[in-house]
């Protein structure tokens, strides 16, 4: 085997690319605790603040550095697969427990949120997230999980699967901006819309292998740039539950770094195929 695919292959550069990753939320959340602490005053209104400037600095520069990553596959001759279960492939203890425990990460926070929002003014919004953002936790490993069928999965239920997600998300950014229409001060809230928008546009772009469009390079990119997004907006105050929902879809995030980079393979890609999706071929 090259030298170079095994060392994707035994994982190497999947954790070298995760430390990549991680330490972009770890600085993130830094960045966004110093902003919240410098740049609003008693009021909670925002003020002329260099940290406001500097969290923009440093997304506009963790998409540049994660591209270029992308970029340097590309120029290795390195492809992934328009195969779901070819590119998705995690058998084995170590992939059944993270994808697991990704999953009830999602789901225990979700459950958090219900116990906590019982009685806040907007519990019936919150209660829509709780429902989703389960259904979302639930939905994760078992769409990994297909992967390692031996038959082949059926398009339909991939399908199902991989819009949960997108639902939640889409969910969640409605009910953000709703309780947020009075609110002027858009840096309270702006961070956390745009982290749920990559991120919803992630799951979009790995719901591509569902329905027929799989495009590696932006898929790659999605997950990379929106997990320390995600992780980010840890530094923020809101309830627990919505917390731990942020870090369980990082967790998922990253997972599926680790296994698109695992599975990268060498040489020309082999030209695209139509995929037989039943009636879902564009996405």
């Amino acid at each position: 085997m090259d030298p170079e695919l095994q060392e994707f292959r035994s994982g190497k550069k999947s954790l070298e690319l995760i430390c990549y990753v991680a330490g972009a939320g770890a600085f993130g959340v830094f960045l966004r605790w110093m902003q919240l602490q410098l740049g609003f005053n008693e009021l909670g209104l925002a003020e002329k603040s260099v940290f406001h400037i500097f969290l923009i600095l440093f997304v506009v520069a963790a998409g540049v550095v994660f591209f270029r990553f992308v970029r340097s596959f590309e120029k290795s001759r390195l492809y992934l697969s328009d195969s779901f279960s070819e590119a998705f492939s995690n058998p084995g203890r170590f992939y059944r427990i993270a994808r697991i425990a990704a999953g009830l990460l999602v789901c225990a926070g979700a459950v958090l949120l219900f116990m906590q929002s019982d009685e806040d003014a907007h519990s019936n919004d919150y209660l829509v997230l709780a429902v989703c953002g389960f259904l979302s936790g639930l939905a994760f490993p078992i769409w990994l999980s297909r992967a390692d069928r031996e038959s082949e999965t059926a398009p339909w239920l991939l399908c199902v699967l991989s819009f949960i997600p997108m639902f939640f998300l889409a969910a969640w950014m409605v009910v953000c901006y709703k309780l947020n229409t009075i609110n002027s001060v858009i840096w309270s809230y702006g961070p956390e819309l745009v982290a749920i928008g990559f991120t919803m546009f992630a799951f979009f772009r790995l719901g591509g292998w569902a329905f027929g469009r799989p495009r590696w390079q932006l898929c790659l990119f999605c997950c990379m740039f929106s997990a320390p997004l995600c992780i980010l907006n840890l530094a923020d105050k809101r309830y627990l539950g919505l917390q731990v929902i942020f870090l369980g879809l990082a967790a998922e995030l990253i997972l599926c770094c680790w296994i698109m980079v695992a599975n990268l393979q060498k040489g020309e890609a082999p030209p695209k195929k139509k995929a037989n999706t039943g009636g879902f071929e564009s996405l």
